[in-house]
Formats: structure tokens, sequence, C-alpha cells
């Protein structure tokens, strides 16, 4: 996935990996174009990062491709047989554009994302989150698998007050719930008390009215509250390995009040994630344990989970034609 911002512009390209496979996503003349960014010759990896360009030339023997991922020239095989041009184009995924972010799905004949989320899209509409700028972002490795991140941020804030003080001084938890929708959730809760002292930054200046956590299948997360946003991306990097992108987007972005106050709230930010590492990397150490076998679900707390983890079991049985 990418932002927006960074494919505004005719020729702009993002280049990125997820679970193994290489992806490119680029602004062509005639819109956003996801693909392989895999060479059709010797399988390099065609761009990195972002950046701009007029075409796309793979680095390795300079075979290259327009912007849509046909092939525009390959040098050098002049006179080799059975070569058809137009089979060599690199393979297409799906892409749709949602809110400040652009997802891709390898799945070049799945179905928009955007069409399934008209509830949060509501929901963050209402927020005003039109009115959000990017400022950073920052990557956790973190010494879990991914699915044991996803729990923890799914457990329906049951683990909030016992490891997250500051987090639980500036929501009003009685006031927490989760709803489900057919492949996402929110939890949503309303805003403590101002000046609680366990927090530096009062609960009505970063947290306002409450907070939203959206989750959509499988790995993405959307934290709303106030005059910020954050999200999170979960990616694998192994059976007990994963990397967060953890982004951050303010109302207010210049000035030094606002850099005194972003700077703040990410501090806060920083905090609850560590308590978040902490936890998931606990959790990885106890279940490799041969004295732990399986937990219970909290019914009254932990059904987001419990439907991340139907979603899971449905997907694994339709990718094994189960």
């Amino acid at each position: 996935m990418a932002r927006r911002e960074q494919l505004a512009e005719t020729g702009s390209y993002v280049a990125g990996s997820f679970a193994g496979e290489p992806y490119l996503v680029t602004r062509s003349e005639s819109g956003l174009v996801a693909m392989s960014n895999v060479c059709r010759h010797k399988a390099m990896e065609i761009a990195s990062a972002t950046g701009q360009c007029e075409h796309l030339v793979c680095p390795y023997h300079g075979w290259s491709y327009h912007l849509d991922g046909r092939l525009k020239s390959a040098p050098k095989v002049a006179g080799i047989r059975a070569f058809d041009r137009d089979n060599m184009r690199l393979p297409s995924f799906a892409v749709c554009e949602w809110g400040p972010w652009v997802f891709i799905n390898t799945d070049a004949s799945a179905e928009p994302l955007a069409g399934e989320l008209d509830e949060l899209d509501g929901a963050l509409t209402e927020s005003g989150w039109d009115r959000l700028h990017y400022v950073a972002s920052q990557r956790w490795n973190i010494q879990c698998n991914w699915k044991v991140y996803v729990d923890n941020y799914l457990d329906g804030g049951y683990h909030i007050p016992h490891m997250h003080p500051s987090l639980d001084a500036q929501l009003d938890m009685a006031s927490y719930r989760t709803e489900l929708f057919h492949r996402y959730s929110i939890q949503s809760s309303g805003a403590g008390a101002p000046g609680d002292p366990r927090t530096e930054v009062r609960a009505d200046q970063r947290i306002g009215d409450g907070a939203i956590y959206a989750w959509l299948f499988p790995n993405f997360m959307i934290n709303r509250y106030g005059p910020c946003m954050d999200s999170n991306w979960v990616i694998p990097l192994g059976p007990d390995r994963c990397q967060v992108i953890y982004e951050f987007y303010f109302e207010e972005a210049e000035g030094p009040a606002a850099d005194e106050f972003i700077a703040r709230s990410r501090e806060q930010a920083d905090i609850t994630q560590r308590e978040d590492i902490a936890i998931s990397e606990s959790v990885q150490l106890g279940l490799a344990s041969s004295h732990y076998d399986q937990g219970r679900y909290a019914p009254r707390v932990e059904v987001g989970e419990h439907h991340f983890h139907q979603l899971l079991h449905h997907a694994y049985r339709e990718h094994l034609g189960r």
C-alpha cells in the first residue's frame, strides 16, 4: 500500500514487498496502476522505494516498461523465437484509493476495498479526517507472529487498564464497545476526564470527544482521535517476526504550537506502542511453552479477536480448497 500524496503526479511510483511479493504502484496518464515489480526477463526487481520517471527500466539488463506495465523495449533480443511482446507485460494487481491511502491486492479480480467500508467511511468522514495532514512514519521490528500483534489490538480494550495506564487515563473505558462488519471492525470509546496525572497530554486535547480504532482484515489499523490519526500496517516477516509501519496524521502540521503538540502526542503514542510490543513479544514466547495449549475468548470483550479468527479460518480454507 501507499499514500495518495506519494502518487499524485503522473510518473510517480511506489515500490515495496509484502509476504515475499514485490509490488509496484504507478500513476500513469490513465490513472493508478498496480503490478508486479519483477522483470519478465531475469526476475530482477525493477524499482525501489519511491520516485518519478517517464518509464520503468530494469537495472539488470535495461528492459523497460511503460507506466501501465506494458513492455516498452527489450535490448538485444532481435531474432529471438516465439517472443510475444504483448504477453511480456508486468502482471496486474487490483488497486483502489480510499481516504489518504492506496490499497493493492495481488488478485487482479478482487473486489474494490472501498465498496466494503461504508460504515467506517461514514464514521471517519464525520470525524473530519479529510482535514488531516501526513506528518511522519516510523517502523517497528517486533519479535512476534503478525497475528499476535493483531490479536492484541482486537481484544476490545480488555488489556488497556492493565497494560496501558497512560492510555487508560485518556479513555472512558465504561463506554468502550466493538462493532463487527463483514471484513472489518470498529472499536470506539469516549474520552476520559481531563487532567488525569497519569498522562502528560490532556485527554480533551489529544483524544477530543473520543477514539475510533478500526481494523481492516487482515493487517491494517486506523486510530482516529481528536485532532490526530495514526495508522498501523502489520507486515509478516516470518513465523515469529513482523514489522509495523506507523504513520502519523494531524490537523495542524505547521507552526511552533503544532510542532509541540505533535511531539508530545507522538511521545504518548510511543509509550503505548512500546507497551504493545512488550505484550506481543511476551505472548510469542509464551506460545512456545510446552505447558500452553490454547486460551479462551472473554465473550463480553474479545468479539473482535474472534471475528478476526473466523475470517482467517475462512481464508485459510479457501486457499487450501477445502
